[in-house]
């Protein structure tokens, strides 16, 4: 039951189906006399309606119709259960018997006209009246015959309260100050009295609602107000079983898609015992079931999310037209057959693509969206071929066909409108191509998105990201001016260009460290005779714009300097590379003491390129090779000190390949190297490399004395030769902290000798015998000229 009490400009409510509630209507403050009014006649009514059992009687024979049009008679509030109706119209009658007869104007009755009979609520839309409730301050939520409910009994009290209230003050008496402490002490002891009255009738509500009717209840409900009451019931149970579902698929909880399985298996047992088709799955709950399919990912899943889409079309055919089928549960899976990346599924993502649009076209209410487009193009990213990326090509035309011919038509929508993303996903296909056409092609979409962004019927404008993927396109093309290219993108970027927003205002696009990045590396990996120094270069702009621009934000990470300091080691041209490589080390320890980012924070791959930069420095003079090796045994000293980092397994095969690089062979570099494996066997970092190169740096017959000073005589006892000592043969605790993809990778050939081919097999008599007995070749372990570059 629901009570209505105004007290200072608030209108309270008591309690409705889903419990008590209180809700402040902008309304003028009544007076104190007008308050206890309404209050006293609220509790009378209460009071008269017990009294007087027999008239409740003869009314709850009558249908809710008849009780709403009787109280549309009186000026009365028509919302609420049958209760409240007959409860109402006892009440009204009880106070027309007790009112005085100086009050009525009339011996005949009047039925004043109420405002909701003025006014066909019926002909505004859902939104419409959605938002007059939230200027009454009322609930929002039910089915539109519900709104349209609610809003009348709103409008029909706001009326009755003012006749009411013009009713009181036409006596001439002047209503006493509402600010009195007496006044306001006593409408408070009211509001106590009535709200305990409310929770004692709240109990009640709840057991009728949730339990079986009770004898001493009042009469039972009738069948429209029944069905009412069993819808709220239904979509409050329903939402309880769903809440917890989305919340498994939110989290991507592995036992999400069974937790939706069961909750569907729930719904249609309800519907089953309660004899009620509200209980049914909608499309909401079908949709997270495909959902959970689409991420747990496998093809069982997609397999029985495809089941599903099948059982509710061949349901809607059998229901004469009642779909049930949404956009929402096709795009689920679509994106289950994107997420799978293969040829087959995205073909399978174009063809539920191609079943959205003819229904489209046949007055279906499945209507394809920008976010369907969006994902079978997505589905050709993942395929990563230049036919791929020209069918994702072809789905972006598709999407503004559709588009234009929407223009076109009466009603336009922006549901297939073009975006940002469907331009970005379409050159990012192009980038995964690996086409050489795939710069072309990609500065081709992004003069297309230029021109659309000066169209209001298009929300198209380039943005970092697309300028980003434009120059991926350039460095994945394979192309031997692809560095050129990019940089000339990055260079427009720069200029920070302008493009006007749809709904008003400019779009400045500006660079961030990606953008830089990508061409760094993009010059890393070209191999014309500049790429190091170009590379070096736009480091050096990177970092003299971040210490002069103050409010600069663009800085270069471990990231950029990495893969500058890759260019410069592996650049066969570059002279004093060693040195290049430190002092951009230096700047980068500088740069992260000025400002303390972790991004900036130097990590040891940015020490091992280093060391490999001096290791590669062979094929220089004899003064840059002394200055390599001193630049070696700093940067690996500062290494050993901790400060950043602490050498791995690579650092220790950079460094002894440093030594045997750039050391004349004698004693004076075999101790060095002996030194070197002694500490790295201590740490156990002895891995493929390191073992190489110690082989490189000291003669054999040195190699096993030098092993049983480390501790591990076991060769030599065994009088084993050098090269037969393998990685897998050394002491465990020698390679306990090397990485497993340094232990074997970085061996050469001698360590893993290659499986010969097995030669045709000669009879014995046929097979010539030499002449004489070939001696044993010494085999000596020097420097080879791979190890040279």
């Amino acid at each position: 039951m629901r009570r209505y009490l105004v007290l200072h400009g608030i209108l309270v409510v008591g309690c409705d189906a889903f419990g008590p509630i209180a809700i402040i209507a902008p309304r003028a403050a009544p007076s104190s006399e007008s308050s206890l009014l309404h209050i006293g006649r609220a509790r009378r009514g209460r009071s008269l309606a017990a009294v007087n059992a027999g008239s409740a009687e003869d009314l709850s024979k009558l249908t809710v119709p008849e009780l709403k049009d009787k109280l549309r008679e009186r000026g009365l509030a028509v919302g609420g259960r049958k209760n409240d109706l007959i409860e109402r119209l006892v009440t009204e009658r009880n106070i027309v018997d007790e009112s005085p007869g100086d009050l009525s104007t009339s011996d005949e009755p009047q039925s004043p006209v109420l405002q909701s009979e003025k006014e066909d609520f019926s002909q505004l839309t859902v939104p419409a009246l959605k938002a007059r409730l939230k200027q009454q301050g009322l609930p929002v939520g039910g089915r539109k015959a519900e709104l349209i409910e609610r809003l009348k009994s709103a409008v029909d009290e706001e009326y009755v309260g003012n006749l009411d209230a013009t009713a009181i003050s036409s006596d001439g008496t002047d209503p006493p100050s509402s600010s009195g402490n007496n006044d306001d002490s006593l409408l408070l002891g009211i509001l106590d009295e009535i709200l305990e009255d409310v929770d004692d009738e709240d109990d009640e509500d709840d057991e009728e609602l949730f339990n079986e009717p009770r004898s001493d209840l009042p009469s039972p409900l009738s069948e429209g107000d029944g069905e009412t009451a069993s819808a709220r019931r239904a979509r409050r149970k329903k939402y309880w079983q769903t809440q917890g579902v989305r919340e498994l698929i939110k989290a991507n909880n592995p036992t999400a898609a069974t937790k939706a399985e069961e909750m569907i298996s729930a719904l249609e047992k309800m519907a089953e015992e309660e004899k009620n088709e509200e209980y049914l799955p909608g499309p909401v709950q079908y949709t997270m079931l495909i959902d959970a399919y689409a991420k747990r990912g496998t093809t069982d899943a997609i397999q029985k999310a495809e089941e599903v889409i099948d059982r509710i079309l061949e349901s809607d055919a059998q229901s004469d037209g009642a779909a049930v089928i949404s956009a929402q549960m096709l795009n689920s899976l679509m994106g289950a057959y994107a997420n799978m990346g293969t040829v087959e599924s995205a073909e399978k993502a174009m063809a539920l693509l191609d079943r959205m649009e003819y229904l489209k076209n046949f007055g279906g209410s499945v209507k394809p969206t920008v976010h369907s487009y969006s994902i079978a193009i997505s589905a050709w990213v993942k395929c990563e071929s230049e036919q791929a990326a020209m069918n994702a090509e072809n789905v972006l035309n598709r999407l503004f066909e559709e588009y234009d011919t929407v223009l076109q038509s009466d009603e336009p929508s922006d549901e297939l409108r073009p975006n940002n993303f469907v331009f970005n996903s379409a050159i990012d296909a192009w980038a995964r191509s690996g086409s050489p056409k795939a710069g072309e092609k990609a500065e081709e979409l992004l003069h297309r998105m230029e021109v659309l962004s000066h169209l209001d019927s298009y929300d198209v404008r380039p943005d970092t990201i697309t300028f980003n993927t434009c120059i991926n396109c350039w460095c994945n093309s394979d192309r031997e001016d692809a560095p050129l290219k990019a940089e000339a993108v990055l260079a427009k970027l720069e200029t920070n260009p302008q493009y006007p927003k749809r709904m008003g205002g400019v779009l400045t696009v500006r660079p961030n460290r990606l953008s830089y990045n990508t061409v760094i590396n993009s010059w890393a990996k070209s191999s014309l005779p500049e790429a190091a120094l170009r590379a070096e270069g736009i480091l050096l702009r990177m970092i003299k714009s971040f210490k002069s621009d103050t409010f600069a934000t663009i800085t270069p990470d471990s990231v950029t300097f990495a893969s500058v300091l890759n260019a410069l080691a592996k650049s066969k041209r570059v002279l004093h590379k060693a040195e290049k490589c430190a002092a951009i080390l230096k700047a980068m320890i500088e740069l992260h003491e000025d400002d303390g980012s972790q991004d900036t924070r130097p990590n040891i791959i940015c020490f091992n390129t280093v060391l490999n930069a001096c290791a590669f420095s062979a094929h220089t003079s004899e003064e840059e090779r002394r200055r390599a090796l001193a630049v070696a045994v700093e940067v690996f000293n500062s290494m050993r000190r901790g400060k950043f980092v602490s050498p791995d397994a690579v650092s220790f095969g950079n460094m002894l390949k440093s030594v045997a690089n750039l050391m004349p062979p004698g004693d004076q570099r075999n101790a060095m190297a002996s030194r070197l494996f002694a500490s790295c066997c201590d740490e156990g970092l002895v891995g493929g490399m390191c073992l190489d190169e110690i082989r490189r740096c000291i003669p054999p017959r040195a190699f096993l004395p030098l092993l049983a000073d480390c501790g591990w005589d076991k060769p030599i006892k065994q009088r084993r030769k050098a090269h037969s000592v393998q990685l897998r043969d050394l002491p465990r605790a020698w390679t306990a902290n090397v990485k497993r993809g340094d232990m074997k990778s970085r061996q050469r050939s001698f360590a893993k000798p290659e499986k010969k081919q097995e030669r045709p097999r000669v009879r014995r008599e046929e097979k010539e015998r030499p002449v004489f007995r070939r001696p044993r070749q010494v085999i000596e372990y020097g420097a080879s000229g791979k190890d040279m570059m």
